[in-house]
């Protein structure tokens, strides 16, 4: 038996199988030549493309990483720095609060000494004037005494007249 006897019940035709496996391969030949060099370059290329963009976006996710962490050190230095700002300001507050107390309590204190002073001044100055009333009354009493030679009643009546009319001022 013949190939040809048996592909006939098949329906093929060999000779047309032939020719069209012979195309077939005159295609592929082509198709290698022209096109499978370009595609099979384009896929090489976009690969390519593809490892550059995910070697890239480690490169940037390790990056990121990094600024995360210098970020992250930079505010807990901030932070401290405001915690010793607010610290230092704090403690000046405190300093120049008790500075300005110890200055007014000085300054009262110099106040209440002056007021002290101007009194003790003020009371020299009253028991001044009362001796010299006193003695003034004295003399005055003396001399009344003298003119009219008068007994112990009546000089204690012309003493108490005396007081009474410089002001009510008793003994």
């Amino acid at each position: 038996m013949n190939v040809q006897e048996l592909l006939a019940p098949l329906g093929l035709n060999f000779k047309l199988l032939f020719i069209q496996l012979f195309g077939f391969l005159i295609l592929f030949w082509l198709l290698k030549k022209f096109l499978f060099g370009r595609v099979m370059e384009m896929v090489q290329k976009r690969g390519d493309e593809i490892r550059s963009a995910y070697e890239e976006n480690e490169r940037t996710r390790d990056e990121v990483k990094s600024l995360q962490s210098e970020y992250q050190q930079k505010l807990q230095e901030a932070r401290k720095e405001a915690e010793e700002i607010i610290q230092s300001a704090t403690e000046k507050a405190e300093k120049a609060g008790q500075e300005i107390i110890t200055k007014t309590r000085q300054e009262a204190d110099d106040l209440r000494k002056r007021g002290l002073a101007e009194i003790e001044q003020e009371k020299q100055k009253v028991i001044s004037e009362v001796r010299t009333d006193v003695v003034n009354l004295s003399v005055e009493i003396a001399k009344r005494l003298i003119e009219k030679s008068v007994e112990k009643q009546d000089a204690e009546k012309l003493a108490d007249d005396v007081i009474k009319k410089l002001g009510g001022v008793t003994l």
